[in-house]
């Protein structure tokens, strides 16, 4: 069956703000990359558990890298939530993913 996909308040601010960061530089870069982001987003639902296990920060929460951003997500048992779309260089924290 397929999954719904489904993006956090959080996550979609993210994706708008690298989006504004890249933007500053070139308008036409920045769509295409987050365009890029979100085929992959895309990928991450129709195969599931794409990535590693990232337990250790918050319960069920699975990352996949991805050209130097980490997309977390968490999978259900009839959706995939993306949580959060950071750099792959930044901190996590558990409350980043509450």
């Amino acid at each position: 069956m397929k999954k719904t996909l489904v993006l956090t308040d959080a996550a979609r601010s993210d994706l708008r703000g690298i989006r504004q960061y890249i933007a500053q530089d070139s308008p036409q870069q920045a769509l295409i990359f987050v365009a890029d982001i979100a085929a992959k987003i895309a990928w991450i639902a129709e195969v599931g558990f794409a990535g590693s296990s990232r337990d250790h920060v918050s319960e069920g929460l699975r990352a996949f890298p991805y050209r130097r951003r980490c997309i977390y997500y968490r999978i259900f048992d009839d959706r995939v939530v993306i949580v959060r779309v950071l750099h792959g260089a930044q901190d996590i924290e558990k409350q980043d993913f509450q």
